[in-house]
């Protein structure tokens, strides 16, 4: 038997790629701080999103984690009493300044400590995968970025401190007996979105965290214009989770050479498109602008706030990002009615009161 064992199952991509693999009528094993409750809730969530039958869930083996534990406080000859796929998606995800002891703690000793289980207890002709972000690659973007292991870099090569984490992890994860043995996959996703079909998304990260500010603005001040600083060629590499989980599935489907893997669309979504898409579903006009544009006319007082509010995910407008991928491993670019759907549907129905 083979057995899926997913650590971070009660967040967004855990929990929708178990809902996948139930589907798939694979025996999974969801690992989570959260409770059983929790997860299988979230599980239960992600199986109506995709379009598949709530009661799958009833299959699915919860389990507690402790990222900071010996053996992840697992009862690890039950979780690896059978040859496994091991996927690590536990992480944190966040923005803001102040959190990077929580992210080292998270990101890098806890993926560690995960991968270090699973070398203990795993076996034979077991893989690891460990979900990774393509925004590892900071501010070296110049050029395709590589689907090859990262380079040391000081913190101040990257936008945020999870970005940082995150590459952290993956040079320590290079380094590793699994990597030597060929028994690692690294999947790096791109801005992760709701449902292609529907734009249902179970997620308040990333671009609903600026459409969440966006919203707030709008509503309480309608028709105000504010420019957002800009790349003249700004562009973001929107992921659904339906396309996504699928790629990630066919890219484990058999052994490959090459563990490293961009999991991003070829066609990228401009931010220019996004603005417009917003500026037809709230009463706000958003704006791209240079920095010399700005120079020559800087914020006024609304502006300003507004840019304050936002800046932690509003960085990302601000370069051009350009990642080597493969078709094997690329989801359907996300077009202007998928876009639409997106922004839409989280207006509608995500926004709180």
């Amino acid at each position: 038997m083979h057995v899926q064992v997913i650590d971070g199952a009660n967040g967004f991509v855990g929990s929708h790629l178990a809902a996948a693999l139930l589907a798939r009528g694979d025996d999974v094993i969801a690992l989570a701080r959260a409770s059983t409750e929790v997860v299988r809730r979230r599980v239960t969530d992600a199986l109506l999103c995709l379009g598949f039958e709530e009661s799958l869930v009833d299959r699915l083996r919860v389990r507690g984690l402790a990222l900071n534990k010996p053996d992840l406080g697992l009862p690890a000859a039950e979780v690896f009493a059978e040859r496994c796929t091991y996927w690590h998606t536990a992480a944190l995800v966040t923005f803001f300044p102040r959190r990077e002891e929580e992210l080292q703690d998270v990101n890098v000793t806890g993926s560690a400590n995960a991968l270090a289980t699973f070398e203990r207890h795993a076996r034979p002709e077991s893989r690891y995968i460990h979900i990774g972000t393509a925004y590892q690659c900071g501010l070296d973007s110049d050029g395709p970025v590589p689907e090859d292991w990262p380079a040391q870099a000081p913190p101040d090569r990257f936008r945020n401190s999870y970005e940082h984490s995150k590459r952290e992890a993956e040079i320590a994860l290079s380094r590793s007996r699994s990597v030597r043995e060929g028994n690692v996959l690294v999947p790096r996703l791109g801005v992760m979105v709701g449902h292609s079909q529907t734009g249902r998304a179970l997620t308040d990260y990333g671009l609903y965290d600026f459409l969440r500010v966006m919203a707030f603005f709008a509503r309480r001040t309608p028709g105000e214009r504010v420019r957002l600083p800009c790349h003249p060629d700004a562009n973001l590499h929107l992921t659904p989770i339906d396309t996504t989980v699928s790629r990630l599935l066919s890219l484990t489907a058999e052994n490959r050479e090459q563990p490293v893997f961009h999991v991003v669309n070829g066609g990228t979504v401009p931010v220019r498109d996004l603005f417009a898409v917003i500026n037809a579903w709230l009463p706000i006009e958003l704006v791209p602008a240079t920095p010399e544009e700005i120079q020559e006319k800087p914020f006024n007082r609304f502006e300003a706030v507004v840019n304050m509010r936002a800046k932690y995910t509003a960085i990302y407008f601000q370069h051009h990002y350009d990642f080597a991928w493969r078709d094997m491993a690329a989801p359907p670019a996300v077009t202007l009615p998928v876009l639409d759907r997106l922004v839409s549907w989280y207006v509608r129905e995500g926004l709180p009161e």
